[in-house]
């Protein structure tokens, strides 16, 4: 007879432990409002990988390296709300201003977005650099997108969505980048092809000995996730990552914190940023 058992209720104080080891071991940070809300999730894929007890589960994450479980764990308790164009002035100061002011000292232009989500954010920047022709005539462009989320990163590779997704687009570019697939929207091949999308954690100490330096970053909305110390390593990380004067796109909510010692605004009210 199979006694495993179909439902697993979580105690808060195992709750608090899981979250202490994400923030020190992955830099996800959960306050309580988190843990209250991701708590079912946790449950449910207790019961997906058939564990049934707490300490199971933990020594598995934490002590028997389970990959496959660990990576469950993290898809389930990142937040992945994006869309295309999303403050989309941005776009625009890189593709009519900076852009063509790299262009005109380099070839050789890198840009990072991190995190990716699902390829919203990258496939936004290629739009407004297709769009901006004079830059790409004479410029190679490198455009590398990394996200924690396994998930995530195969849904930008395909490149298929939703209506929602793409609202504030602009319909020219609906039209000339997208084939609408029943409900769905699929990119171009083309970009897909120039993207490249890599799974990665922004806390690896080895992430700029893996992904090299870059010229400009976009984080936008992944900074208010996190608390005040794991803000900072961040921002020591991006430091790392770019090239001397390299530039940091930030969202509106993203800032606070910021080490002015290192970053330097550029543009009032846009929340860019050069490197010291």
């Amino acid at each position: 007879m199979d006694n495993f058992k179909s439902e697993v209720e979580l105690t808060l104080e195992e709750m608090q432990k899981l979250a202490e080891f994400l923030k020190k071991h992955i830099g996800i940070y959960l306050d309580e409002d988190k843990i209250r809300r991701f708590k079912k999730k946790i449950e449910l894929l207790m019961l997906k990988h058939h564990i049934t007890s707490f300490s199971s589960f933990y020594h598995r994450i934490r002590f028997a390296k389970d990959e496959v479980l660990l990576q469950d764990l993290i898809n389930s308790v990142t937040v992945n709300e994006t869309y295309f164009w999303r403050e989309h002035q941005q776009f625009e100061i890189l593709a009519n201003e900076i852009l063509p002011a790299l262009a005109k000292q380099k070839k050789d232009i890198r840009i990072l977005v991190a995190p990716t989500s699902s390829g919203e954010e990258v496939y936004s920047i290629m739009f407004a650099i297709l769009e901006e022709a004079n830059v790409i005539e004479h410029t190679n462009i490198e455009i590398v997108g990394i996200d924690i989320d396994s998930n995530m990163i195969r849904k930008a590779q395909v490149g298929l969505y939703s209506q929602r997704s793409l609202e504030k687009l602009p319909k020219e570019m609906l039209k000339k980048y997208f084939t609408k697939v029943g409900a769905y929207y699929q990119i171009d091949d083309m970009f897909k092809q120039n993207a490249k999308f890599l799974q990665a954690n922004i806390f690896d100490e080895e992430l700029p000995q893996k992904l090299k330096t870059f010229d400009i970053v976009f984080s936008r909305n992944m900074l208010i996730y996190f608390d005040k110390k794991e803000k900072e390593k961040v921002f020591n990380v991006f430091y790392e990552l770019l090239y001397p004067q390299g530039y940091l796109f930030l969202g509106h909510a993203d800032a606070n914190g910021i080490d002015k010692m290192k970053f330097a605004p550029v543009k009032s009210g846009f929340h860019i940023y050069r490197k010291i």
